[in-house]
Formats: structure tokens, sequence, C-alpha cells
């Protein structure tokens, strides 16, 4: 396939992105906050978050906002909950392994990801906040991210077992390699709203991997945006086509891959058995 090598090399940069930003702090400014909001994490390490500049926090859903750190425990989610602006800082950006943030409403939060470690990446629905980053070289399982904004997060998606991809209206600002996929979430794989990868060969290693790949169930397979300047080629795919409309529930692809809409893809695509 035109798109198998994609992503290889990418290890000594990944290396470099974690080793300058990893052993910095990871840090959210608030500039609203009612303390109604969290920010669920997950640290590698039992180590400490600290507010300053007026922020208050507490951990979980009960207790009294304090101004003085707090400990996080090792390997344990956890709910940041938030108020009055300021901000608050886990020592080593390296140490966050999960980071979920979603329904943020009137409360606004900034941070940048890049230089995590995460296995999970939860962002949806951030109104007026502002999350940044690059995933390189992120060994994510999980990467959720929904309705942005202003918020850019960059980077290869690449080298990660991912159990969901689910990627609504980020534009094109992230690039596919090639991943071991094991599809359990009932999300399964989407790319909606006006996100797209740049290139036919990577969106023919997607479907490839996706037809390689295992699947718990027939999760949904999505694509809705895309030209047919990124239309993987038929004959090249049309063999995992046929495996994957088997695995998975696949129902959507963007109307420039079609024939009629200067693409290379049948209309009857979704009938294909790989006679």
């Amino acid at each position: 396939m035109s798109g198998l090598g994609l992503g290889l090399g990418l290890g000594l940069g990944a290396h470099r992105i974690v080793d300058r930003y990893g052993n910095m702090p990871a840090t959210f400014t608030v500039t609203a906050g009612d303390g109604t909001k969290y920010v669920r994490v997950k640290v590698s390490e039992t180590t400490t978050v600290t507010p300053a500049g007026g922020t208050s926090i507490r951990i979980g859903s009960s207790g009294e906002f304090v101004t003085t750190p707090l400990t996080l425990a090792a390997n344990t989610n956890q709910d940041i909950y938030f108020k009055d602006a300021g901000s608050f800082t886990i020592p080593k950006r390296k140490l966050v392994t999960y980071l979920y943030l979603q329904a943020l409403g009137s409360s606004v939060i900034t941070g940048d990801i890049t230089g995590m470690k995460l296995t999970y990446l939860y962002l949806a629905g951030l109104g007026s906040s502002v999350i940044t980053g690059d995933i390189t070289g992120m060994k994510l399982t999980t990467l959720l991210l929904s309705i942005f904004g202003s918020s850019v997060i960059t980077g290869d998606i690449t080298g990660m077992e991912l159990t969901t991809l689910s990627l609504n209206n980020i534009g094109s600002s992230l690039t596919y390699g090639t991943n071991l996929l094991n599809i359990t979430n009932s999300l399964g794989i989407q790319l909606l709203g006006n996100t797209v990868f740049a290139t036919a060969a990577e969106y023919a290693q997607l479907i490839h991997d996706a037809a390689t790949g295992t699947w718990g169930g027939k999760h949904p397979f999505v694509i809705t945006a895309g030209t047919n300047l990124n239309c993987p080629d038929w004959d090249t795919v049309k063999a995992d086509v046929a495996t994957l409309l088997d695995k998975a529930a696949w129902t959507v692809i963007p109307s420039a891959w079609l024939t009629t809409g200067g693409g290379s893809w049948p209309l009857n695509w979704q009938e294909y058995t790989g006679e």
C-alpha cells in the first residue's frame, strides 16, 4: 500500500519533544472559574498540584477550596476543580498520562499538552477555553477531540494502540502515520465536520489499519470531509474496504471520493464484496 511507510522515522523527533518539554511544568491558566468545572488528570507518580495568582482548587467534588498545594495520587483519575482567576501547576508535564476536559461553559482555562505522556486525551465542548499542543510520540489509546474553537492540537497520529479515534471540526492540523487499532469503544473511528488528512496515502493507511485491526463490535467508521485530491485510489483500498465493511458499521465517505464527485470510488462501494 502506498501509505505503509508513513510515520516511520518519527521516533527521534518524538523523543526530542518529550525531552524538551516533558520536564517543563504543566500550567493551566484560569481566567474565569466558578468552582463547578474540573480538569480530570492521571499522573504516573504521586505529585503535587499548586495553585497561584488567586486560583483556588480542590481534588474531587467535595471539601474546601484551597490556595495551597494538594497531592495527586499516582495512577488514579482525579478531578481538579478550580475557581477564580490565576493558575495551577503540575510540576512536570511528562507525569501527566490522562487528560479530560469537557463542557467547560463559562469557565475559561488555557494550557499546553506538549511533552505530556498521554495515553488518554479527551477534549470536547471547550467553549472559550484554549488547549494547545503536539501529540507526536504519545502512546494514546483514546484520542477524542471535538468542537475546538480556537484550540489547536497538532502532530502525528502514529505508533498508537487506539481503541477509538474521534476527531470533530479540527481542520487539517493532524497527520496520520500507522497504528495498531483495537476498536472497542462505541465511538469507533470518526473524522467529522471539517476534519481532514492532507493526503490520499494517509487515508489509505487508515483504512488498511482499520481493516487489519480488531473490532469489538460493529462500531462506526465515518469520514465526512475530503476532496478528490486526498481520495485514496479505489484499486488500492478496495480489498481493505471489503474487509472493513464486514467489521465496522461503515456508512459515510466524502461525496468527492465518488466517481460522480471527481474521485475513484464506485457508487456501489458500500456493497463491495471483494470480488
